[in-house]
C-alpha cells in the first residue's frame, strides 16, 4: 500500500512529526510514502523514506492525482 503525503508550506513541520509519530505502524504495514517535492524533501531530511514527485506547483499533485487514479496510491 502506497500513501500520498501533500502539505501544505505551514503545516509541512507538522505532517512530517505526524509521520514520524506513526512511522512503526507504517513500518508494519509495509505501507509505503509517496509525496510533493518539497513536502517530500523534508521528510527526507527528517530520515524518512519517501518516493518525491515534483513539487506541487511544478506538477507533483497531478503526478500523485495520475497515481491515484491508476489505482496505484
Amino acid at each position: 500500500m502506497t500513501i500520498a503525503i501533500i502539505a501544505h508550506d505551514g503545516k509541512k513541520a507538522d505532517m512530517v512529526a505526524f509521520i514520524k509519530d506513526h512511522v512503526e505502524l507504517l513500518q508494519q504495514r509495509n505501507i509505503s510514502l509517496i509525496a510533493t517535492g518539497t513536502t517530500g524533501s523534508h521528510l527526507e531530511r527528517a530520515g524518512l523514506g519517501v518516493e518525491c514527485m515534483l513539487s506541487g506547483p511544478l506538477g507533483g499533485d497531478a503526478q500523485i492525482a495520475s497515481r491515484l487514479v491508476e489505482g496505484e496510491v
